[in-house]
């Protein structure tokens, strides 16, 4: 009785996709077959501890393909930096929702050391922002199609999805919130994540998905991870390959629990990022996540950590015959600022938001190492300039 009233839900939405209380929040489906033999793989490599082996945090490149019809869905550069800030503390545990987890579960919080930026350099080595924005024919909704994928379709074509993360952002014709591309399923050229512009971040977002959640579930798809309920939504308590998260039948779409509730033998982890719950219920990954997609860095999604993508190149014309030395960067205190080459002189150093506010301004001596204290700024993306009359060395700066 249960799956048939599942079913007929399900049906229903696809005959009225404006009717919350069906909405499918993630539309990630695997290819059949696909699943089984690189699972087998991942849970040696995850076994084994391969993924603890020489491990420092991974750095991510991303590219963020806005596809849009209307004003509306050509979302800002602000709003997809929100995003990235998202990804950051949620995949680093620095989350506000942490101390909140119920103590049953506390010792299951997992920091999974990767963090995102924003590509700096794109495939072929130029300087990059990390965002395209391609105007598309396609109002209904050319999300969760395979035409966004392809500029000739009207989307956008993938970079190189062995070394970057691609995100396309668009209006989705129906109310699924995003779809996550299961390590080598799919076609290269689709390969990445697909976020509903009403998802994506947490500026001019719609509730209760509004604390960018969506994309942080959606890129646990990519680095392989299930629904705790496992692969099939109409199966009940069975194993998503993860040995510390709870068996559950449950996804708590559009709703935000409180602790325990139980859909299977004990209570359920419905504050982990893979359930469906709402964005403010969220909060965690588990440890044996954390193992399952490193152990997906470690095989089908290396050349992620191989990337050159989050490395800075010069935006502007440098200053000829100098050598500009900025480190470290990413930077968690203070940015070292020094020339090797220059002996005298002054210049002027900028640093900007990532909206083009300027937030520091000073006249300094070439010879001297400059330092400047960023720790007090929020965790984003900034660019210093160094001016020199006509000449400029501009550098992104990544601040974690």
């Amino acid at each position: 009785m249960k799956k048939y009233l599942i079913l007929v839900c399900l049906f229903y939405c696809l005959v009225t996709a404006n009717v919350a209380w069906c909405q499918q929040r993630c539309g990630a489906v695997h290819v059949p077959g696909a699943r089984s033999e690189r699972d087998e793989t991942f849970n040696v490599a995850v076994d084994g501890g391969a993924y603890l082996v020489n491990r420092t945090v991974i750095t991510i490149p991303v590219v963020v393909h806005v596809v849009w019809n209307k004003q509306e869905e050509n979302i800002s550069d602000t709003q997809i930096l929100s995003q990235i800030v998202v990804l950051n503390k949620d995949f680093r545990k620095l989350n506000i929702e942490v101390p909140g987890i119920p103590a049953v579960f506390q010792n299951l919080v997992a920091d999974v050391e990767i963090e995102f930026c924003l590509a700096s350099s794109d495939p072929q080595g130029l300087p990059t922002t990390g965002i395209t924005r391609t105007f598309t024919n396609n109002s209904v909704g050319i999300g969760g199609t395979p035409a966004i994928h392809y500029t000739s379709q009207g989307g956008r074509d993938a970079w190189d999805t062995a070394h970057y993360l691609n995100i396309w952002v668009a209006k989705f014709a129906g109310n699924i919130g995003g779809i996550g591309a299961f390590p080598g399923e799919g076609l290269p050229a689709e390969d990445g994540v697909e976020i509903n512009y009403r998802q994506f971040g947490t500026l001019n977002v719609e509730p209760p998905y509004d604390l960018g959640r969506t994309c942080t579930h959606e890129i646990g798809h990519y680095f392989n991870l299930e629904h705790p309920w496992g692969p099939g939504i109409l199966d009940c308590c069975k194993d998503d390959f993860v040995a510390d998260t709870p068996p559950a039948c449950e996804t708590y779409i559009n709703q935000c629990p409180v602790h325990p509730v139980v859909s299977c033998a004990g209570p359920d982890l419905f504050m982990d990022y893979m359930f469906y719950t709402d964005d403010a219920c969220m909060g965690m990954f588990t440890k044996g996540q954390k193992a399952r997609m490193l152990a997906t860095l470690n095989t089908v999604r290396s050349g992620l950590v191989e990337s050159q993508g989050c490395i800075a190149v010069p935006t502007h014309e440098s200053f000829l015959g100098t050598d500009w030395v900025i480190y470290p960067n990413p930077v968690h205190d203070y940015l070292k600022v020094e020339n090797t080459s220059l002996e005298g002189g002054w210049a002027e150093l900028e640093l900007f938001g990532i909206a083009g506010n300027r937030l520091l301004s000073q006249r300094f001596e070439t010879s001297k190492q400059q330092s400047i204290p960023v720790e007090n700024l929020p965790i984003g993306i900034y660019l210093l300039r160094i001016k020199n009359g006509q000449q400029y060395f501009t550098e992104k700066i990544i601040k974690q």
